[in-house]
Parts: C-alpha cells; sequence; structure tokens
C-alpha cells in the first residue's frame, strides 16, 4: 500500500513540476500546495495516532475536519511568506550570501538585491544531489546542466587547487578563477601553529605522569570514543549510494541508477525543505507504533514487578517509560540508523530529496489510513 501510494504522488510530482520546462518555478509555485497537503497528513497523524492521554481521538467529525484544514492553511501561508522569499533568493537569484537564519526575514526577502557575481558562485551555495554523471534522459532546466557539467566542475577543481597553493604565491593567483582574485577559499593554518599543537601532544618520559595521562586522554582516548559514539551522525549518506567501485554490489547499483532519472539540484533543493515535513509525519507515524511495540510489554512488566499484580488492559503508561522509548529509538537511529538506510533504501532506488518526499509521503498516508480503518 505504501510502494502504491509513493508511486501515485511520485506521478503527481513527476508531471506537475519535475517534467516541466522550468521545474523549479513550477516547484516555487506548487510548494505551498504541498506544503498544504503534508501538514493536514500531519495533523490527521496526531490526532489519529497521537497519546490517548489527550483525547484527541475523541472529538467530533466536524472540529477534527476544521483542526486538519485550518493547520494545513496556516503551514501553507507561513511557506508563502517565509520559505517562498528564502529559496527563491536562495535558489533564482544564486544568493550565496544568504544564511539559515535569513529564514525569518520572510517578506524582506524579496527586493534583497544578490551580489553582482551570483550567477556563477551561487550555484554552490545549492548542495549536489547529483549521484552519477550527467547523461541522456536526465532532466535539464533551459538547456543548461545546472548540477554538474564539465565546466562547473573544472571550476570548481580550479578553486579547489587554488585553495591548496600556498598563499600569496603565484600559482594560487594564477589558478584563481574570475571573480575570486584576492578571496582565500580555505583557511590557511599556520605551520607555527600546527609544531605548538605537536609539542602540546608530545609524551615526556614514564606515561603515567599526570601529565601524560591527561594527553593521552584529552588527545588520544577521547577523541576516539567521541568518534564511535558520533560515527553514525558524520556517514555520508548521499554518498553511500554510489556503492563501492569495483564490487559486485556496486556493479549492481551503478546498473540500478542508469535506468533512473536525474533532476536539476535547484527543484532537488526545493523538495529537500518539503522532506522535512514528511519525514515529521512518517517518524511520528512510525515512531508510535514502533514505541508502542517496544514499551508496551516494558511497562506490563515494570508494572507487576512495581505493585505484584497483573496489568490490565487499561493500566497508564508512566511518561518517562515514554520519553526512555523515544529517546532510545532516536539514539538507534543516530549510531546506527545509517547502516539501515544504506543497506535497505540505496539498493532499491536512485535517492533524492523529491523520491524521497513522495516515499515518506506515501509511508504516512498508508499508517494514517490504516489507524483510522482499525479505530
Amino acid at each position: 500500500m505504501a510502494a502504491g501510494f509513493a508511486a501515485a504522488v511520485f506521478m503527481l510530482v513527476k508531471y506537475v513540476v519535475l517534467k516541466r520546462d522550468n521545474p523549479t518555478q513550477w516547484g516555487l509555485m506548487t510548494g505551498p500546495i504541498w506544503f498544504f497537503l503534508v501538514a493536514c497528513i500531519l495533523t490527521m497523524s496526531i490526532i489519529f495516532k497521537g497519546s490517548p492521554q489527550l483525547n484527541l481521538d475523541e472529538m467530533s467529525q466536524g472540529k477534527t475536519a476544521a483542526a486538519i484544514v485550518l493547520t494545513g492553511l496556516v503551514v501553507a501561508l507561513l511557506s508563502v511568506v517565509f520559505w517562498l522569499p528564502y529559496v527563491r533568493a536562495k535558489v533564482i537569484k544564486k544568493d550565496y550570501t544568504i544564511r539559515f537564519y535569513h529564514f525569518f526575514f520572510g517578506p524582506f526577502l524579496w527586493n534583497r538585491p544578490a551580489p553582482e557575481d551570483a550567477g556563477e558562485i551561487g550555484k554552490q551555495a545549492v548542495s549536489d544531489y547529483r549521484i552519477r554523471a550527467h547523461q541522456e534522459g536526465d532532466v535539464v532546466e533551459n538547456s543548461v546542466h545546472l548540477y554538474g557539467n564539465s565546466e562547473s566542475m573544472a571550476e570548481q577543481a580550479t578553486i579547489q587547487e587554488a585553495a591548496d597553493a600556498e598563499p600569496g604565491s603565484s600559482k594560487e593567483k594564477s589558478l584563481q578563477p574570475d571573480g575570486l582574485d584576492g578571496v582565500n577559499t580555505v583557511p590557511q593554518e599556520s605551520k607555527l601553529e600546527q609544531e605548538v599543537e605537536a609539542l602540546e601532544r608530545q609524551i615526556e618520559g614514564a606515561w603515567i605522569l599526570p601529565k601524560n595521562l591527561w594527553i593521552l586522554l584529552r588527545h588520544r582516548a577521547f577523541p576516539a570514543v567521541w568518534k564511535i559514539l558520533t560515527h553514525g551522525s558524520t556517514v555520508d549518506i548521499h554518498a553511500l549510494q554510489t556503492g563501492e567501485a569495483g564490487t559486485k554490489d556496486g556493479e549492481r547499483m551503478r546498473k540500478i541508477y542508469e535506468r533512473a532519472k536525474q533532476y536539476p539540484n535547484e527543484t532537488e533543493h526545493l523538495f529537500s525543505f518539503m522532506q522535512v515535513m514528511t519525514a515529521c509525519t512518517a517518524s511520528f507515524a512510525h515512531g508510535a507504533n514502533d514505541l508502542s511495540n517496544a514499551i508496551g510489554p516494558f511497562s506490563v512488566i515494570y508494572y507487576t514487578w512495581k505493585n505484584g499484580l497483573p496489568a490490565g488492559k487499561e493500566t497508564d503508561v508512566e511518561i518517562w517509560m515514554l520519553v526512555y522509548g523515544a529517546a532510545a529509538l532516536v539514539l538507534g537511529l543516530a549510531t546506527y540508523g545509517y547502516n539501515i538506510m544504506a543497506v535497505l533504501g540505496n539498493r532499491i532506488t536512485l535517492h533524492s530529496p523529491s523520491r524521497g518526499f513522495c516515499m515518506e509521503l506515501g509511508a504516512s498516508i498508508t499508517v494514517i489510513l490504516v489507524s483510522f480503518a482499525l479505530k
């Protein structure tokens, strides 16, 4: 059912936005509609799958419908006021000076002038969602490949090479592309600072000395433990889609991706914002189910242990158990979720924000309908 709904949503997105001559403009125009749709589904998810203690599912049909529609309209209106000017400045005007906090400036961004060199440098302000090189069948905008043609890739390589050159050298100046003269794209750390830092980490004498123990703890043990604990949050899920070159699995994924079309980065970037909403919807609906599966038996065991009585059907679950279960769920996702996504997601189809938006929305619709049917 989820696959069917996701396919239906993707067909709608595909022919309304992605396959248009100017998909980014169509994405901007239809964005508030998508926000309205997702907000309505999220509201239904909260009403039908929310905490029974809130008694939201006991509202009358009129109040339920009003809550759903009004919430969707409010979110759609907020997207027009704040989201639309922000992405227009960043994606259409190519204003690379836009920062995340400018989102809250809302309407004041409409007349914000973009830098004179925004046309070229501004392309780098949008994330590159491309998995493979451009090939026939991919959708391009205004007959220009917007997400990684050979010219832009060569320009980026030149910028990186200039950044790696010695500061102030003739090589650095000769490699600077037009419009970037005198701009140090990557801050350079002085050799003196590196030498001082190396001396501070050097162990002298027996390792058991307090000073050496502190060095081992601060510069070796703690970074190693921190790297292990945060490994899941630093893995590049996007890069995992390509697979390991030369392996059987990597070759199989390459053949799968060859049959999938890629769409302009600017258009995909619009759906990355909407995907945050669908991710919230999917995580709420999915988490409500998974959390109850785990905490239900745990609450029964705890209640019986604490009171010496068997738990009944109407026994309340304590709030701290829900908090504990939610924290454990998020911790598991943060530390090991990347592996699940890499194995299950990447081996099925090519991923992108527009596709992820449809997948999550399709799954959420399925959960809502089934929850309502079993109510």
